[in-house]
């Protein structure tokens, strides 16, 4: 408890604020994931389909060309998900700069102002000893 005191609380808002930056993270690594995912079922539908057309097979070809229009859709709906997790994570750390910046000012004003008291209480006390003599 003592140490604490003497070495600082550790902020809450910056804990907060990297707590949601690592969960921002591991989302757009979970989306690029998925992004990857979708963008190959694609390519399989793709040669799948070429694969059905040589055998004759349009309407198999169809749909496994539907299929693919759907993955690669949803592809493209996770890179507009993972470009807004990329937005919120620039501004999450923008934010977290901020307020860092604003405890380190804090921090300062108390330490400054401790200091004059101290230096005050300092100057008093070498006051009274002068005027006691």
């Amino acid at each position: 408890m003592i140490l604490t005191w003497l070495a600082g609380k550790p902020d809450k808002e910056v804990y907060a604020f990297q707590k949601l930056i690592d969960q921002l993270k591991k989302t757009i690594e979970s989306l690029k994931e998925n992004e990857k995912v979708y963008m190959e079922e694609a390519a399989m539908r793709l040669e799948e389909a070429k694969i059905k057309y040589r055998a004759k097979n349009r309407d198999g070809a169809l749909s496994c060309m539907r299929i693919k229009l759907v993955n690669e859709g949803a592809a493209h709906l996770v890179r507009a998900l993972q470009i807004s997790a990329h937005e919120d994570l620039i501004v999450a750390e923008q934010v977290i700069k901020e307020v860092t910046q604003v405890l380190r000012d804090e921090d300062f004003t108390v330490q400054k102002s401790s200091r004059v008291f101290i230096y005050v209480c300092f100057f008093l006390l070498v006051l009274i000893y002068f005027l006691s003599f």
